[in-house]
């Protein structure tokens, strides 16, 4: 019997690759869906109820623990996806949970789908519901964010806003320095902590623990380097609401 295996990952040449390596065992194993819509991800795992998924972490709009989250049983097993050494990963390795780094390989897919295969075949299904709750509890002090030069490693402490630059994104930090990521702010914003920064512009994503004062009548925020950023009028209730859920 072949596992169903769906993947979804926003990188569509990430999804070819898999794709060329899973089509090496094809006899075990068929992709029964694919897409680059996390959103849709979530109709096609309650449609096809696969064996396998194969879930990329740093999605825009959701991403990969969100899309479980919203899963009333995850009676499958994920292959999570990654470009990043972040917090995300630890939180995988600390509950014996499997996952590739991007761009995949052959002999780590493989053997990725083969301890899948082995937790299926002996009904040891995984906990991702520790893993969720270990996320929304225990985040990482540092992340690793790549640079024109290499990767650097950012302190969250420290980091009081991420400021969009064409496909690029200024970090700030308390101490006034700055920092040039070689990722747009979309592809950033979720490796940062949902509980503790918010998009309130398009242009920007502040820390919410370094606001130092808000202006209501300009709808601007003086953050606590002495920066001031503008609060999109369309994202005022959101971000009001989100400061009210977190002072619970």
């Amino acid at each position: 019997m072949k596992l169903k295996i769906i993947i979804i990952d926003d990188e569509a040449d990430a999804i070819d690759v898999l794709e060329s390596i899973i089509e090496i065992n094809k006899s075990d194993y068929e992709i029964v869906a694919k897409t680059t819509n996390p959103v849709e991800g979530i109709g096609l795992i309650l449609q096809h109820k696969p064996d396998v998924v194969f879930l990329d972490i740093e999605m825009p709009e959701l991403n990969g623990f969100q899309i479980l989250e919203s899963i009333p049983s995850i009676d499958f097993e994920v292959i999570f996806a990654t470009a990043y050494e972040n917090y995300a990963i630890k939180a995988i390795k600390e509950n014996a949970l499997d996952y590739i780094l991007k761009p995949a390989t052959i002999p780590e897919v493989l053997e990725a789908l083969e301890k899948a295969k082995t937790k299926i075949q002996n009904k040891d299904n995984s906990d991702y519901r520790s893993i969720i709750e270990s996320l929304n509890n225990n985040h990482s002090s540092k992340i690793k964010i790549p640079t024109s030069t290499g990767f650097e490693l950012i302190s969250i402490d420290e980091l009081v806003s991420l400021e969009a630059d064409g496909s690029y994104t200024i970090a700030h930090f308390i101490n006034s320095d700055k920092l040039i990521i070689s990722k747009p702010l979309k592809q950033l914003e979720p490796l940062l902590d949902a509980k503790r920064f918010f998009r309130v512009h398009r242009s920007f994503i502040v820390n919410t623990e370094h606001i130092r004062r808000f202006n209501r009548e300009r709808y601007s925020l003086v953050m606590i380097n002495g920066s001031n950023i503008p609060i999109s009028r369309r994202r005022y209730d959101a971000f009001m609401e989100f400061l009210k859920e977190n002072e619970k």
